[in-house]
């Protein structure tokens, strides 16, 4: 008897650890979209210098207290080609904070198109994951309309899992933003994020998190090409999300560079 006791105790654990397992790999920070992604932009100046940090937190939720920040550095070595270097660092299921990942970034400008309608861009990154996860790969597809105080971007996002234990598939997804600069030092808008599903497996949009909200942008410093600004935005969850919705912060050093960008 005591032994049958030993036995359905250890499947009841066995059961029992499998389900929290289940249900921590269900929440996971990192997996939502937006936090500390950016809606890039297409344009590349030659010669400019960014330094850049990107932080972000769900609220309400399952997932409140986690968050997601990542630092950068990048470099224009010509008008058509910006590669930069990334950290990422985030806390999820109320573990501490953690280093994760480690990028090498580029940004192709299209110059041709500059003289369109919609200038057009790519972004690929290789990230090397710094946990036991695999390492992962991300491109981009940059479209972007600037016409004086208006800026509209929208970028269509691809990443894929690669290396030992990887999942094969593309996810897919997107990030959007439209922004009017309101006077020298300030700019306001709309800013969303969402994943749209993987390569065998897109659906329902509403099957999918998206986080949609308005953001300010406000220059702290400006002295000769050199620019410092400070982002601040909240954006509400809708769909399958798991938090009511996250606040974003970006700090940007900048110089080099035109100001309005």
């Amino acid at each position: 008897m005591r032994s049958n006791d030993t036995t359905r105790r250890g499947v009841r654990l066995l059961a029992l650890s499998t389900l929290a397992g289940a249900a921590l790999a269900t929440h996971d920070a990192a997996a939502e979209p937006g936090l500390a992604d950016e809606v890039e932009s297409a344009i590349v100046v030659a010669g400019a210098t960014e330094f850049s940090l990107h932080a972000g937190q769900l609220t309400g939720g399952d997932n409140g207290d986690d968050w997601q920040a990542r630092a950068e550095a990048s470099y224009a070595y010509a008008s058509w080609w910006r590669p930069g270097v990334a950290a990422t660092w985030q806390r999820e299921n109320g573990r501490g904070a953690e280093l994760t990942g480690l990028a090498i970034e580029n940004i192709f400008d299209f110059i041709p198109s500059r003289r369109w309608p919609v200038h057009f861009g790519a972004y690929a990154e290789y990230e090397r994951n710094m946990q036991e996860d695999p390492d992962r790969i991300e491109l981009k597809l940059l479209m972007q309309r600037a016409r004086g105080p208006l800026d509209l971007r929208f970028n269509i996002v691809s990443e894929r899992e690669t290396g030992d234990g990887s999942d094969n598939r593309w996810e897919f997804g997107y990030a959007a933003q439209g922004s009017y600069r309101i006077s020298p030092s300030w700019r306001i808008g709309v800013q969303g994020f969402g994943d749209t599903g993987f390569d065998d497996q897109l659906g329902d949009i509403d099957d999918y998190a998206h986080y949609w909200g308005p953001f300010a942008q406000v220059r702290l410093a400006s002295m000769r090409d050199r620019d410092v600004s400070l982002h601040v935005g909240y954006l509400a969850a809708s769909g399958h999300a798991d938090a009511d919705g996250q606040l974003r912060l970006q700090l940007e050093w900048s110089f080099g560079e035109d100001s309005d960008d």
